[in-house]
């Protein structure tokens, strides 16, 4: 399988780790409480720099990485996940301002953040992880 995902401890069942990187911590935390409630394990950080420090030092492989592309330093990140996790997908982040000028990293999927944190908005975000991970998809058209 060219997607491979990593075994959980128990029963061997599908885990995926997603790193979400994010200045609003308030958005960090509400959608790491979804993927973690869903089986997915949430990795948090505020920021690029904190992300390469949390994964240096848990060693932490990472298969989706969550981000916004005018993150400083977010395509050397990108560079540096696929190393160790060649099959990385990216979603990059965008915001209610318009960020066209921002490029992300080649095959990143676009997603808006949500204006209202609701249940409609956590149902769009649990269902685009989903196809992510189901399809191993690099690139998708999501708004």
């Amino acid at each position: 399988m060219a997607c491979e995902l990593h075994r959980g401890a128990l029963g061997g069942s599908r885990l995926k780790t997603i790193l979400i990187v994010d200045r609003d911590l308030g958005f960090v935390f509400w959608l790491g409480q979804i993927l973690d409630e869903n089986g997915y394990v949430a990795v948090p950080a505020k920021g690029v720099t904190d992300a390469a420090e949390i994964v240096v030092t848990l060693r932490l492989p990472v298969d989706l990485l969550i981000a916004p592309p005018d993150e400083h330093g977010l395509n050397e990140l990108v560079e540096k996940l696929r190393l160790a996790s060649p099959y990385l997908q990216v979603v990059a982040l965008a915001s209610e301002e318009d960020q066209a000028w921002a490029m992300p990293p080649p095959g990143a999927v676009w997603k808006r953040k949500p204006q209202h944190r609701d249940e409609a908005a956590r149902s769009e975000w649990l269902n685009l992880i989903r196809d992510l991970d189901g399809n191993c998809l690099t690139s998708v058209a999501h708004g």
